[in-house]
C-alpha cells in the first residue's frame, strides 16, 4: 500500500480578500505544510484532486454562485473521498442571516466553521486534524485499488482457467466422439470378416457335410452330430455379426433394426419386450440411426443386467424438432446417490458414458427418471442434426461397406 503523509498534501487556501491569505501561509508555513494559495474560484476546483490534503477558505468568497460551482466539483469525488473544507467565518452573534448562511455550505460536504478571530494553534490543530482524515482516506483508496486489481487478476486467472478447462474439454470430447466411431467401425469390420471369412466357411463346411451324407447310404450318427455343430455355428456366427453391425440399419434402417434387435433380446433375455414405433417413420442420417442403436443396445443391456425388470417398454416418437427414444424399465430403479454422481462427474460407468456422448455429438441430451417403480431413459436428437451428415452417409455406404445376412440353413 502507497504510504500518503500529512506532508506531501496541499494545504489549498483562497481567501482572495485582505490579509487573510498572507496571515494563514506564515502561520502554517513554519509547519512544513505544502501550501499553496489559488486567487481564483475556478482555480480552486481544479485544484482538489486527490493530491489536495484540505481547502481553507473565507466565507466571503461563499455566494450562492460559488457554493454551487464548488459543489458541482466536489460532486465528482470517488466514493472513497470526502474532501474536507474550513471555512473562516466572522465573528459575532448568531442570526437569522448567519445561520441561513451555515445552511447554505451544506452541499460542500465535509465543512468545518473555524470563528475568527482564532489563535494559530487552533487553526493548525485543526488543519492537521484535517490532513490526517484525508491521508486515511488516500489508505481506504490505496485499499480499494489493490482489492480491485486483485480481484481483476483473480478474474483474468479464473477465466485464463476456465478457458483451458474447455479446451481440455472439447479436446476429450472429440476424443471421445471419435473412439466411438472407431469402435462402430471396428464392429463394422469384424462383423464383415465373420461374414466373409467365418460365415462363408462354415456355409462350405455345411454343404460338404451335406454331400458326403447323400454319397453314404448309412446315417451315421457323428456326421449327424457334425451336421448339428455346423449349423449352430452358422446361427451363432449370425447372430454374433448381426449384434455387432445388423446389416438391416443401413439397408431398411433404424425402425426395422429397433424391431429385430427388440425382439431377439427378448428370446435371449426372458425379459418381455414391447417397442412402438410411428407409423411412419422415414430414413435418418446413418450417423444418426446408428447413435440411435447403440443406445438402444446399451439401454436394453443395463436393463438386463442391472434393473431386475421382467418387462422393458421401448417407444421412438418423431416430429418435425426431434427424434426422443424412450426405454422404461419396472426394477428396482437406480439410487439417488449414483444418478447425482453420473450427472456431477459422469463417473458410473462407460455405457451411459458413451449415450452421453453420442448424443452430444449430435447435439442432443440425455433424461434419466428412476425411482422404486422403475427407471426410464429418453434420449433425444434435434432433427437438425440431420444437416451436414448425408457427406458422410456416402462415405459410409460405399460398395461393399457392409455384409449382407449370413444364410441360414
Amino acid at each position: 500500500m502507497t504510504e500518503v503523509g500529512t506532508g506531501s498534501l496541499l494545504v489549498l487556501v483562497f481567501a482572495p480578500f485582505g490579509k487573510d491569505a498572507a496571515l494563514i501561509e506564515r502561520v502554517l508555513a513554519p509547519c512544513a505544510m505544502n501550501i499553496t494559495v489559488l486567487p481564483k474560484l475556478e482555480e480552486l476546483g481544479v485544484a482538489i484532486s486527490e493530491d489536495a490534503g484540505v481547502a481553507i477558505i473565507t466565507e466571503e468568497v461563499l455566494q450562492n454562485g460559488a457554493i454551487t460551482a464548488l459543489a458541482k466539483r466536489l460532486s465528482d469525488q470517488p466514493p472513497w473521498s470526502d474532501f474536507p473544507i474550513l471555512v473562516l467565518t466572522g465573528g459575532g452573534l448568531s442570526t437569522a442571516s448567519t445561520e441561513s448562511a451555515v445552511r447554505s455550505r451544506a452541499p460542500l460536504g465535509n465543512v468545518t466553521l473555524l470563528e475568527r478571530p482564532l489563535r494559530p494553534v487552533t487553526l493548525i490543530s485543526a488543519v492537521r486534524s484535517a490532513l490526517l482524515a484525508r491521508r486515511r482516506q488516500y489508505e481506504v483508496r490505496d485499499h480499494l485499488r489493490e482489492r480491485a486489481a486483485a480481484e481483476d487478476a483473480l478474474r483474468r486467472a479464473h477465466d485464463a482457467l476456465e478457458s483451458l478447462v474447455e479446451q481440455r474439454t472439447a479436446a476429450l470430447r472429440r476424443l471421445s466422439v471419435k473412439l466411438l466411431r472407431v469402435q462402430d467401425e471396428e464392429r463394422r469390420r469384424i462383423a464383415r470378416e465373420l461374414h466373409d471369412s467365418l460365415g462363408q466357411d462354415l456355409t462350405a463346411a455345411k454343404i460338404s457335410i451335406d454331400m458326403l451324407a447323400q454319397e453314404r447310404t448309412v446315417d451315421s450318427p457323428h456326421l449327424r452330430d457334425a451336421r448339428s455343430l455346423v449349423d449352430r455355428c452358422i446361427a451363432d456366427t449370425r447372430t454374433l455379426s448381426h449384434l455387432l453391425h445388423p446389416p438391416l440399419l443401413d439397408e431398411a434402417g433404424f425402425a426395422s433394426a429397433a424391431k429385430w434387435y427388440v425382439e431377439g433380446f427378448g428370446k435371449r433375455s426372458g425379459i418381455v419386450t414391447k417397442l412402438e414405433l410411428p407409423q411412419q417413420i422415414h430414413r435418418l442420417p446413418i450417423r444418426m440411426e446408428t447413435a440411435l442403436f447403440r443406445i438402444l443396445q446399451e439401454a436394453l443391456t443395463n436393463v438386463h443386467r442391472h434393473s431386475g425388470s421382467r418387462a422393458v417398454q421401448v417407444g421412438v416418437a418423431l416430429d418435425k424438432m426431434s427424434v426422443v427414444l424412450t426405454v422404461r424399465d419396472f426394477g428396482m430403479g437406480v439410487p439417488r446417490e449414483v444418478l447425482d454422481r453420473f450427472w456431477k462427474t459422469g463417473n458410473v460407468g462407460v455405457g451411459l458414458a458413451g449415450i452421453r456422448e453420442r448424443l452430444k455429438e449430435l447435439g442432443g441430451f440425455l433424461e434419466i427418471e428412476s425411482n422404486l417403480d422403475g427407471t426410464m431413459l429418453r434420449a433425444t436428437i434435434p432433427t437438425s442434426a440431420a444437416d451436414g451428415l448425408e457427406s458422410d452417409d456416402k462415405a459410409l455406404l460405399s460398395p461393399g461397406r457392409y455384409p449382407s445376412a449370413i444364410p441360414a440353413d
